[in-house]
Formats: structure tokens, sequence, C-alpha cells
């Protein structure tokens, strides 16, 4: 029995279970990765023999210099072509679907407006000036070619536009259609499940506290809930988190609260007496010891059995970090309980939810 206990009291989980986080896709993700893989090596194939067609031809009837020249054309516009491909192929939200859609927030979809505006506008201004496109086509070939040798260059400096534009428009609308899809469909989906644990942690946070103690503020909340998350985060993959040990003999008071740890990988055993307790620290390893005020102990409710535990732990030479978790009671002894050998005295579940994320986190 606990001097204040938690408002609410869903069904009590004892050991947390294990975080991993996948990304969207399944097998399918491996195969466009496998694709766009050979996609890369493809272009690369493309540009080296255009390269060395273009110098086989300029040794022919021309400097080796034009050769370069033809390259650096080519480049230059497969360049300039991989803007328009990126423009023609952003992938587009399908209207009112939202994979794993979270409350909170949306995906910005500006970059999807300005590619579909682009878009228009090029294939609008295209449509305009098609009657004029040999003329400009024309102009482009004498303009590059102007001071090559190799004979007719103008259509030797065509080619490498459109070549290089060829290659570097299908490469970059090609990738975007898949490997950016992926990209954006795995942002949204790990931004949205982000958010609901977050918004699942502050709700079992909120439904954590003491009921002689004032509701904390969202803002409280969220901030533990936060911290609790990229830590849990930051833990390298399959790094077992430290367990903690609760002690309470009304295990249903801070169901809540364990559901909170367990959210973020923490394990949590439940010990309901100080003799418990004591003897479960001889067995296990512990970061923290959280233990109530008050309880049964042997039949009869002891206002200080918390007060007791840290000094039998203390006397026995057990150095485990202990938080007492409690209310009014708890709090107007401090200063005795922090003398025992008390770690801290929490009277606020964001606080002891920190502080026990963090040790139990640590490596």
């Amino acid at each position: 029995m606990s001097d204040g206990s938690p408002l609410a009291s869903p069904p009590v989980s004892v050991a947390g279970p294990t975080i991993s986080e996948q990304p969207p896709g399944g097998r399918s993700k491996y195969r466009t990765g496998s694709f766009v893989s050979r996609l890369y090596i493809i272009a690369s194939i493309l540009l080296v023999l255009g390269t060395l067609a273009a110098v086989i031809v300029a040794f022919g009837g021309g400097e080796w210099t034009d050769g370069l020249r033809w390259t650096l054309y080519m480049l230059a516009s497969a360049a300039i072509a991989v803007i328009g491909g990126l423009i023609f192929g952003v992938p587009r939200a399908r209207p009112g679907y939202a994979a794993e859609a979270t409350e909170r927030y949306e995906s910005n979809s500006n970059l999807e407006q300005i590619s579909d505006w682009l878009t228009k506008l090029l294939v609008g201004a295209g449509l305009v000036e098609l009657k004029n496109l040999p003329g400009y086509v024309a102009g482009v070939g004498a303009y590059l070619g102007a001071g090559m040798t190799i004979s007719n260059a103008p259509a030797f400096c065509v080619s490498a536009v459109v070549y290089g534009a060829g290659v570097g428009f299908v490469t970059a609308y090609l990738w975007t259609r898949l490997r950016m899809r992926y990209l954006l469909e795995s942002s949204d989906v790990s931004a949205a499940e982000a958010s609901k644990r977050e918004e699942r942690l502050v709700t079992s946070l909120s439904n954590s506290g003491l009921k002689d103690t004032p509701p904390e503020s969202d803002s409280e909340l969220r901030t533990a809930a936060k911290a609790a998350l990229a830590s849990s985060k930051a833990l390298p993959p399959g790094t077992p988190t430290r367990p903690i040990l609760w002690v309470d003999d009304n295990p249903s008071n801070n169901t809540a609260m364990v559901e909170s740890l367990n959210q973020v990988g923490v394990q949590v055993d439940i010990a309901l007496s100080t003799a418990e307790a004591m003897q479960r620290l001889k067995l296990k390893n512990y970061c923290l010891v959280v233990t109530d005020m008050g309880r049964r102990e042997n039949g009869a409710y002891q206002a200080d059995a918390g007060e007791d535990l840290v000094k039998a732990m203390r006397a026995a030479g057990m150095t485990t970090p202990v938080y007492v978790f409690a209310g009014q009671h708890g709090m107007e002894k401090r200063e005795e309980l922090m003398a025992a050998g008390a770690t801290q005295v929490i009277n606020k579940a964001s606080a002891l939810f920190t502080g026990a994320t963090q040790l139990a986190h640590a490596q």
C-alpha cells in the first residue's frame, strides 16, 4: 500500500518488449535497392561507352580535343536532364490515403505541388515552341561545334546533348520513381509511428501520477517521453537495458508507470515487501530500486517502510540507487530519507520516468 496511488491502473506488464524498428516494404525494399544499384551501373556504362565512341569518331575525322568537348557536352546535358528527371518523377500521394497515419502530423506536399507546376510549365512551353525546335537544335549545334575540326560538327555536338540528356533524364526519372518513392514512404511511416509511440507514452505517463499530487503539464510529460524514446533509439541494436526493481505491496498502483517503462524497453521486476526486495537484490543486478513509502510488512501497515528498505540496503553495503516514489508523507520526510541513503525522493511521474530510463539505458 502506498501513501499516494496512481490515477489509473491498466493491466500489469512486467517485462518490456524488445524494441526493433524495421522500415516498410519488406523484401520489395531489397528488390528495389538491387534494381537501383544496377541502374547506377548501367548509366555509368552508357556514359563511358558514349565517351569512347566520341573519341573514336573524333580521331577518325578530327582532333582528340573534339572528343573531349563532346564528352563535356554530354556530361553537362546529363546533369541538366537529371533535374528534369527529378521534376517529372516526383511521386504523387494518393488522395485520401495515409500510410500509418497519425492524428498529430501530416506530410508536407509542397514538393509534389512544385513538381506538378514545373512539369505542366515545361510540357506547355515545349508544345508551344515545338514548331521552332529544328531551328533551336541547329543553332545549338552550330554554337557548340564552333572551332571543331571534325566534319559536320553541329550534328556531332547535338548528338552529345541528346545522348547525355537521354541518359541523365531516364536515370533520374527511374531513381526518383523507385528510390525516392521508397524513401518518402519510409520517412512518412517512421515519422507517424514515432509520433504514435510518443502519444502512447504521454498517455501512460499522464496516468502514472499520484493522487495527492497535482497533474503534470503536457509539456513536462512530452519532454520526458521524447528524451526516453531518443535514448532508447540511440542504443545499439540488440543491446539489453538494465532492469529495475519496484517495491510495492500493491503493484496495480504502478501499472501505468511500468507500462511506460516497458514501452522504451525497460524490464521491471516487482517485489511486494522489503524482505522480498532484499532477496531479489542478492540474486540480480538492478540499475535502480523504486519504492513506495508506506506498505504492509508482516501483516501490519508500516508508514515508513520505504525508509526501512533504504536503511537495510545501505547497511548491507548495497549501493544501488533508490528512488522513493511517494506523495505528501514521503516529501515531508525527504531530508530523513536522503540522510538514510535514498538517491531521490520523487512525487512527479515525469521525473521518476526520466531518471529510471537514463539509468536503464546507461551502458
